[in-house]
């Protein structure tokens, strides 16, 4: 998973991109030490991982080793202040592999997509259209070899904009809009059909879920919506099962929120997983396994100034099948806020046979700890905000935030 951090005044982002293995424990991690943000990944046919999003407030595409998570190569657009790469994707161009992407920002722009060569990182082309858009791109899914769509809003309707990607001079594209608050997701419906997921106030506060579908000939539209009968929720993230179900994901007050709607769009259920901190589901990846994983944050302290992101692994019923790895769980250390010395405890009881490190506000380790039996001195620490973790047998047990003063 990717995405970024940032301080408690929202301000500091610094992209960070996660793997870990099917138990949930982590293999290794990569955080940015400058401004950026990553909004999207893709693995390439090659087993690489690309990344895109912001670096220095511009355009950005990092290509990482997935099993190792080193640098293999970046690229970062000079002319594209302000704005961002929301998407990517690996197409196939005339049999060749190629990454598309599609990049956006805040103020009203005009449509502009890139192919870039997923070796070397060089740009293959580079295509603004004439239309202009009102909003912010968020989602994408490759339909077919060939085709991208990708979702959005636009102007104040929410666009869902479809392109063929046969080379850029010679696009193919066509928008479909349609009234909603949210797009939780793109997604292929059939061999012959894409579809939306999204979420729309009919009028009156009458809130609806709705799959619409569409041929990839733009034709043909059909779909069907479910009224939401819920006082607070929100609609984030969705996916589709090999049968056909889909899976959604966000909030109903408060609480961690799975809807569930049938390939034949006739019948939906939701599900809220209750927990002692409000949390919020961010996205959803449905498996082959017919297991799910779900990726939230969860507000850690009263005054909602601190969150921590999470990863879950359930049961096509939305029932928990694993432990979850939680990017935050609780160790006792004390005293906090610290000048001297820290002590590190898990309950009651010193860790054993395990390894701690203390990292920055930037995510570099500052300091490795073998032995958690005895204090450990921070005094050469400078003033700030450091998190300890905590590993055993190389899987991550714990993380825990404290202050040095």
């Amino acid at each position: 998973m990717c995405g970024w951090y940032e301080d408690k005044y929202n301000e500091n982002a610094r992209a960070f991109v996660l793997k870990t293995d099917s138990n949930g424990q982590e293999i290794w991690r990569d955080t940015l030490d400058v401004p950026s943000k990553y909004f999207a990944l893709c693995i390439t046919h090659t087993g690489n991982l690309i990344l895109a999003g912001s670096l220095n407030n511009l355009c950005f595409l990092n290509t990482l080793n997935s099993q190792t998570g080193t640098e293999i190569w970046e690229y970062e657009d000079s002319t594209s202040n302000d704005y961002w790469f929301a998407t990517v994707n690996e197409i196939i161009d005339s049999n060749v592999y190629k990454l598309f992407l599609r990049r956006t920002k805040y103020d009203p722009h005009k449509l502009c997509y890139y192919l870039i060569d997923p070796v070397g990182g060089s740009i293959l082309d580079k295509h603004i259209d004439i239309n202009t858009v009102y909003g912010i791109t968020y989602t994408s899914s490759l339909m077919t070899p060939e085709k991208v769509w990708t979702g959005g809003n636009y102007n104040f309707n929410t666009g869902l904009v479809r392109y063929n990607n046969f080379g850029l001079g010679s696009y193919l594209g066509c928008y479909w809009t349609f009234s909603a608050i949210h797009i939780a997701g793109v997604h292929n419906y059939s061999t012959n059909r894409g579809c939306t997921v999204q979420y729309y106030d009919w009028g009156g506060g009458n809130y609806y879920m709705q799959v619409l579908t569409m041929k990839f000939d733009v034709s043909g539209i059909w779909g069907n919506s479910f009224e939401i009968t819920r006082d607070n929720f929100s609609v984030t993230g969705s996916d589709k099962y090999e049968n056909g179900k889909f899976v959604i994901t966000g909030t109903i007050n408060n609480e961690l929120a799975l809807w569930f709607i049938d390939h034949d769009l006739t019948e939906m259920e939701d599900k809220t997983i209750p927990t002692q901190n409000p949390r919020t589901g961010i996205d959803v990846v449905a498996l082959p396994s017919s297991d799910m994983i779900l990726m939230g944050s969860e507000q850690t302290d009263a005054d909602s100034s601190s969150t921590d992101i999470f990863l879950m692994k359930l049961d096509q019923n939305g029932l928990v099948s694993t432990g979850e790895n939680k990017l935050g769980q609780s160790l006792n250390i004390y005293p906090n806020p610290a000048s001297d010395k820290i002590f590190i405890k898990n309950g009651n009881h010193s860790l054993q046979v395990a390894t701690a490190q203390i990292l920055n506000s930037m995510g570099r380790t500052v300091k490795t700890i073998y032995n958690l039996n005895r204090p450990v001195s921070v005094s050469d620490l400078p003033s700030g905000l450091y998190v300890v973790v905590i590993y055993s047998n190389n899987k991550l047990l714990y993380r825990e935030k404290f202050i040095k003063r």
